[in-house]
């Protein structure tokens, strides 16, 4: 995946000097233009089987019958809701070539997430006892683009409509999610207290291809603001790598967490999801393929 990556890389760079390179005669105007607007990445297995995850969970409870304490089983449910549609940011070069040409380069970031918060209870101490449970996922990544424009549609200092198509390198993924479970001090009610587990991991090379279709309409000839809507299709899978977690529970706490994701159990060290056994934790590929829609204003020098 890397090479693949770094082969993408080269090649877009190579395009780029050869496209400037070989139109340095033709009439060539700039333009810059801040972008806002949405993606809704299919995060596969993210959504489908981490987010909806229950915490299975070990636990000690000591009876009052003179037994001293048992293991028990237990499951706290508190489901995240899937990651549809995020926000993304970014600024975006055209380089205008004659009349209806354009190169397009640009830089975005992109981000999605989902929260929930349930009470709920607990084998925690030997008891069972109430506790707020808080769990949120986030994903991120950036990512950066090239390719080329063809308006379709123009009438002059009024409006224009085009197609284009983007090949999109997404060099940076982030995934995090924490576990925040509060309780409260037996003997002072006023008094609470945390345990927290925190996740995060990274992936790298994933491509993307976007056609798409858009328009401007022109406030001044410098000035315009513009639209468009396309379908990025992944063209390789990518896996997120071993996780590196934080967790503040004690050993007096005397409980056992089996997380939605972990270490898969392929020996790998890529992340998995938690398998249907509670046990083992499954290879997990995914992709951002998706609706993109952008909304832009665009400054001509």
């Amino acid at each position: 995946m890397v090479n693949f990556s770094i082969k993408s890389s080269l090649l877009t760079i190579f395009i780029v000097f050869a496209i400037s390179g070989g139109l340095v005669t033709a009439e060539v105007r700039w333009s810059v233009s801040p972008i806002l607007g949405l993606h809704k990445p299919d995060l596969g297995l993210i959504n489908d089987k981490v987010l909806g995850a229950k915490l299975p969970i070990i636990g000690e409870l000591v009876f009052s019958d003179g037994d001293g304490s048992r293991q028990v089983r237990y499951s706290v449910d508190n489901p995240l809701t899937k990651i549809r549609f995020g926000t993304e940011a970014g600024l975006e070069f055209q380089m205008e070539i004659g009349q209806k040409n354009h190169l397009v380069i640009g830089l975005s970031s992109w981000e999605g997430g989902s929260t929930s918060l349930v009470k709920t209870t607990l084998p925690f101490q030997g008891r069972l006892i109430d506790t707020v449970y808080e769990r949120r996922a986030n994903m991120s990544y950036l990512q950066y683009y090239i390719g080329w424009r063809r308006d379709l549609f123009v009438r002059h200092k009024k409006y224009k409509i085009y197609s284009r198509l983007l090949l999109n390198e997404v060099f940076d993924i982030d995934f995090r999610e924490s576990f925040v479970f509060e309780f409260t001090d037996s003997s002072d009610s006023n008094v609470t207290f945390k345990r927290i587990t925190k996740l995060g991991t990274q992936a790298t090379g994933h491509m993307m291809l976007q056609p798409a279709i858009g328009g401007e309409i022109f406030m001044r000839d410098w000035l315009s603001v513009g639209f468009d809507v396309g379908y990025a299709i992944g063209l390789n899978k990518f896996q997120l790598g071993s996780a590196q977690v934080s967790n503040d529970f004690q050993p007096q706490d005397t409980v056992t967490i089996r997380y939605p994701t972990g270490s898969a159990s392929d020996g790998s060290q890529n992340l998995g999801y938690l398998g249907d056994d509670d046990q083992s934790y499954e290879k997990m590929e995914l992709d951002m393929s998706g609706w993109r829609a952008l909304f832009k204003i665009n400054i001509y020098y």
